[in-house]
């Protein structure tokens, strides 16, 4: 960058300016912005060096100026000298200095990371390593991978050598190997020593190197990688970065909604699982014998807001205290409902439960476009419903008002899906009827006064095709179901998921055109969903895998051969 000294003397003012450099920096003017990415240009010692002397200094030389508080977040030695290292800039030359740092017969790794900038700002491209041998030897160990997700570009990885049987806890436990990734997420490490290997990611959000629950998010590893002289080299180690969530849930409050309901509120969404088990709540009044209970009839998650729970009663006794307690319900995460919140009390109601089920809401919405011709119909009522009221009133017709046949299938108690018994025609109008007034709840009142219609259109068929592929695991040992899933790009994107319960052919069917991506896991604990594992007691991650071409997909052309491989 040119500079200029600013001189007091006014007789040679134009001509000093002219000939002379300042130290005041100024920003260029004219021309596009600067942004190529530094080069590193020269290196010592040497890469791969061996039998380099322990007072040896390290010497990088960058294509341009540097910023130089941008090296504190970006530089990496492996193993780690503590407060032994200074650093020096002349120019465009770093000069790294180890002091008595560097120990005889060690394999030394020196990463200038992604966050390492120049003084226009532009990042290294990708992490540049490197390593040197004060010994006679080089190690020659290496690890690959790729941290997936959304802004990944300079996300840590981290390596510990697994050691006497000792789990490293990435909260405290100083990692051996240090290293970032790049733009897309895309990591190595080499020169790596034998032996066994444990690495997570850390998305280090005030790149203060440290891992913060709460503030940063963590990958775990789906495997721990052994490292041989038969096996010296470890790729495909791919990651998915989450806040691992250890918070328990917690009961807020419980309110009588009638003499026979109760609504539960909880700070956070629960998972189904547990919830419909009676066993898992006990009511009794709070001035009682411990054999005095209010019994649970239903218990179910609400459709529309999971952080409810709601339960049917025998008859409540009216202004009496009562104390509910819940025990075994989960959160997402899978933490069990904490025991210093699980109680709460509610005020028996004298309020008779007089009302009958209200319809909230459907899928489809009346009047919808574009449906699907599975016939799948989806109605979400206010409380319990008598299930033969309802499948005795409840009915689909065609455009010409003959009824379709199907079934119902309950979701919760007051939930349920009613699927056609053969595709519906393409491009066709449809109309759902119930009987509100002959749907009735547990206690026998009937809904409202009217009937309720729906009319939706199906979708034209030949809008649709379809994806497929098959699924390929070089682990044998493997285990769990197979879950595809199927995203399209945009807004009002559409999606799909497919299960598999092993390697094999796979397809969508009925998928509209446009882009989409394409993933796939193990789901080897068999919640239905992907399981980011655990640093502390270590679970490994579920594998996954990533597509690595958007499926474009065009009406009538099925698109095939998008092959999925879990790799070993």
């Amino acid at each position: 960058m040119k500079t200029k000294r600013q001189i007091c003397s006014s007789t040679a003012l134009f001509a000093v300016l002219l000939l002379t450099a300042c130290a005041q920096q100024v920003a260029p003017t004219g021309g596009p912005p600067d942004k190529t990415p530094p080069r590193i240009v020269q290196v010592v010692p040497a890469p791969k060096s061996t039998r380099v002397p322990l007072d040896q200094e390290i010497e990088f030389t960058f294509s341009e100026s540097m910023d130089h508080k941008s090296l504190r977040k970006a530089v990496f030695i492996t193993p780690n000298p503590h407060e032994n290292v200074r650093y020096k800039w002349k120019g465009r030359r770093l000069r790294v200095i180890l002091g008595d740092a560097l120990k005889p017969d060690r394999t030394y790794v020196v990463t200038l990371g992604t966050d390492l900038k120049d003084a226009h700002g532009n990042a290294l491209r990708q992490s540049y390593t490197l390593a040197f041998s004060t010994g006679e030897e080089l190690s020659e160990g290496k690890i690959s991978g790729r941290v997936f997700g959304k802004q990944v570009s300079g996300t840590l990885v981290w390596a510990y050598i697994l050691e006497n049987g000792h789990d490293p806890n990435p909260v405290s436990d100083e990692p051996d190997y240090v290293t970032q990734t790049d733009a897309k997420g895309r990591f190595e490490f080499t020169n790596l020593s034998q032996g066994e290997y444990r690495v997570f990611a850390v998305q280090d959000k005030d790149r203060n190197r440290f891992y913060e629950p709460g503030t940063d998010a963590l990958g775990v590893p789906t495997r721990d990688l052994t490292l041989t002289e038969g096996n010296l080299e470890e790729n495909g180690l791919n990651f998915r970065l989450t806040f691992p969530d250890s918070t328990r849930p917690a009961l807020l409050d419980v309110s009588a909604e009638d003499n026979r309901h109760l609504l539960l509120e909880f700070d956070e969404a629960l998972s189904p699982a547990g919830v419909e088990v009676l066993g898992n709540y006990r009511i009794k009044p709070k001035k009682s014998s411990s054999t005095d209970s209010l019994r649970v009839r239903l218990a179910y998650l609400s459709a529309r807001n999971a952080q409810e729970v709601h339960l049917a009663t025998e008859p409540q006794r009216a202004k009496v205290t009562y104390e509910l307690r819940v025990q075994n319900l989960t959160d997402l995460a899978g933490n069990v409902v904490d025991p210093d919140y699980n109680t709460a009390e509610f005020v028996g109601s004298a309020l008779p439960d007089t009302l009958g089920p209200k319809l909230l809401s459907t899928v489809p919405r009346d009047s919808a476009q574009a449906v699907p011709d599975s016939g799948s119909i989806v109605l979400h009522f206010s409380e319990p419903v008598e299930p033969g009221s309802l499948e005795a009133h409840l009915h689909l017709l065609d455009s010409t008002g003959t009824h379709v046949a199907g079934h119902l299938r309950w979701l919760t108690p007051a939930s349920a899906a009613f699927s056609a018994g053969s595709p519906l025609k393409g491009s066709a109008w449809y109309r759902v009827q119930v009987a509100l007034d002959s749907v009735l709840d547990l206690q026998g009142n009937p809904g409202a006064d009217s009937t309720f219609r729906l009319a939706f259109r199906t979708v034209n068929p030949d809008t649709f095709s379809v994806i497929r592929g098959k699924v390929i695991d070089e682990d044998s040992t493997a285990t769990g179901p197979i879950i595809l899933q199927i995203r399209q790009s945009g807004k009002n994107a559409h999606q799909a998921e497919v299960r598999l319960a092993q390697p094999g052919p796979y397809e969508f069917s009925a998928v509209f055109p446009g882009t989409y991506a394409l993933e796939a896991f193990r789901d080897r604990d068999e919640n239905g969903r992907y399981s980011y594992g655990s640093a502390l007691p270590f679970v490994p991650a579920e594998r996954f895998v990533i597509y690595a071409d958007s499926v474009k997909v065009r009406a009538r052309w099925p698109n095939e051969g998008n092959d999925i491989v879990f790799t070993k």
